[in-house]
């Protein structure tokens, strides 16, 4: 996991975290094992972008993926309330993450982690092309 419960409660008001987590009514208590499972969806979601790239686990972490593990968890359970509207820094956020991991995964932003080498990885040099046999030499065009 990329980031945990207490990290989701740094950011989000106790509030709304439990009318988010609790189906009890009325809600009661945050419930840990929602927040738990919107934090792994949210590292799941991260790592399917990082595997082309990265080896995984990445041990440590890097802290910008808490960052955006965080993000995407509370837009997580925000969508598990399909009547209630997530607030636009919410649903902001979370396009951000979004657009932060597809820049990790194009090699536009690094970890700071080794490569897998399964991603692209810039090799040192020119560009290098390879090419056919040629079909029509100077010797089988010499009659003509």
């Amino acid at each position: 996991m990329y980031c945990t419960a207490s990290d989701i409660r740094a950011i989000m008001p106790e509030t709304d975290l439990i009318e988010l987590t609790d189906d009890s009514i009325p809600p009661a208590s945050a419930n840990d094992d929602v927040i738990d499972r919107a934090i792994a969806d949210a590292g799941e979601l991260i790592d399917g972008y990082l595997r082309g790239r990265y080896m995984l686990p990445l041990s440590p972490p890097p802290r910008l993926l808490n960052t955006l593990a965080a993000d995407v968890a509370v837009y997580r359970l925000y969508a598990r309330r399909l009547r209630l509207t997530p607030p636009e820094i919410v649903t902001e956020r979370y396009k951000n993450a979004l657009k932060i991991l597809e820049q990790i995964q194009a090699g536009k932003i690094s970890l700071g982690a080794e490569a897998s080498g399964g991603g692209v990885v810039p090799s040192a040099g020119g560009p290098q092309f390879t090419t056919p046999d040629r079909v029509f030499t100077r010797e089988t065009l010499r009659d003509y």
